[in-house]
């Protein structure tokens, strides 16, 4: 198989999955976000989120950075948030919205 075939077969794999999704919208739209903010917008345990983004770091989709006790994550394969802003699936997203609302 071509390998752009191949590659583009991977990336709608990864997109395939409701939670992996849920967790990549909001990343694009909120830019960053730690996981206690994506287990609240994919209700899912915190485990199953923060595997779902182990699997997304490992194939270089998202990378992440510590500050304190908090890890933070971000969309860095731009062709994710190309492909979510396309399909118009950020409107999907509340997560900033339910975030803020905690913080008041």
């Amino acid at each position: 198989m071509n390998s752009k075939l191949y590659e583009t077969q991977e990336l709608f794999k990864i997109l395939s999955n409701e939670v992996r999704l849920c967790i990549l919208i909001n990343l694009c739209k909120c830019g960053e976000l730690k996981v206690g903010d994506l287990q609240n917008c994919a209700s899912s345990s915190q485990s199953f989120v923060s595997q779902q983004l182990s699997s997304l770091k490992k194939q270089k989709i998202i990378s992440s950075r510590k500050i304190g006790l908090e890890v933070y994550y971000k969309v860095i394969d731009s062709r994710i948030c190309e492909i979510i802003n396309k399909l118009d699936l950020v409107s999907e997203c509340n997560i900033k919205e339910e975030s803020d609302e905690r913080n008041k």
